[in-house]
């Protein structure tokens, strides 16, 4: 075993039901009334929890709570729950504590995260829903839950066009949350690209001789197939490719010659990419850890360049 400073684990929230005392108000609050359309609270404590942390949609006389927005005011805000009330949760939805969980790190940073039309929009602590625009747009998964690469860059797409982020919180089995930025770009570099006759940083040089790789010679010798079309797309940009494999992916892709800086990204290609969160876990930390940025590059009509990392609220 190495030796050395050790230190301590984290310690994983367990997120219990029950108000804790500290900073417990001198009159308790009522629990959430069930209305057709969400959890009712009623003034004046709504309008602390609406004006201060935007949480609830106001109506007459107070306002209302999703039922993630219920949870989160529990664990953080003093508001009972009745009887049996997470277990009835747990009979309609049997992910309610997943999703609860990933709204409650989503908020928790201080940032304001509000349920609306189906979707959790996010704003900045600085900032308010009635004041100002979203920044992002944040989903959550399980990490089993099969993704669709396609799917995830045309709602990164729209959401951009819309002036927001698109963020994803993704829960494991032990109730931990792992967030990610999506963006799409436009990767450029510096190199002259290679010509069919004229290739210099192609290859490598071994034995005072230089061997080019299948993917170098297919594209030379013209060969028709998504990778040598994607080779050609990146050659144009100037950028330089070589082999991913010691990191997990196809290409380690530079934008100046090897020499003068490593490579900013790694790449995938669509058809390569993982098919659940766990594989995409595995890519974007191994990426991170050696400071590049993790690309899918998918094809539709043009190629789109869908660049996923780590995220953490409030930073």
């Amino acid at each position: 075993m190495a030796g050395g400073r050790r230190s301590k684990p984290r310690v994983r929230p367990t997120r219990p039901i029950g108000l804790s005392e500290e900073g417990s108000p001198t009159r308790l609050n009522e629990p959430p009334v069930a209305r057709e359309d969400g959890w009712f609270i009623p003034a004046p404590v709504s309008n602390r929890l609406y004006q201060k942390s935007a949480l609830g949609r106001p109506i007459d006389g107070g306002i209302i709570l999703t039922d993630v927005e219920v949870m989160f005011c529990h664990w953080h805000r003093h508001i009972p729950l009745a009887k049996g009330w997470v277990d009835s949760r747990l009979e309609e939805d049997p992910d309610f504590a997943h999703k609860a969980v990933a709204f409650d790190v989503v908020r928790n940073a201080g940032e304001k995260v509000v349920p609306k039309d189906g979707r959790w929009l996010r704003w900045s602590r600085e900032s308010h829903p009635s004041k100002a625009k979203a920044e992002a747009v944040i989903r959550w998964a399980r990490t089993k839950e099969n993704l669709d690469m396609v799917e995830l860059m045309n709602w990164t797409r729209e959401l951009s066009d819309e002036g927001m982020l698109a963020e994803l919180a993704i829960v494991d089995d032990e109730m931990d949350v792992t967030m990610y930025r999506l963006s799409l770009i436009d990767p450029r570099g510096t190199i002259t690209p290679a010509t069919v006759d004229d290739h210099p940083m192609l290859g490598v040089e071994h034995l005072s001789r230089k061997f080019l790789r299948e993917d170098e010679l297919d594209w030379i010798n013209g060969a028709e197939n998504k990778v040598t079309d994607l080779f050609g797309e990146l050659n144009s940009r100037g950028l330089l490719m070589r082999p991913g494999f010691k990191y997990g992916c196809r290409w380690r892709v530079y934008s100046t010659p090897v020499d003068v800086d490593h490579a900013p990204w790694l790449m995938q290609i669509e058809e390569d990419s993982p098919s659940n969160w766990e594989g995409v876990s595995l890519s974007v930390r191994l990426a991170e850890g050696v400071n590049k940025g993790w690309v899918v590059a998918l094809k539709r009509d043009d190629w789109n360049f869908l660049l996923l990392r780590r995220h953490l609220p409030g930073r």
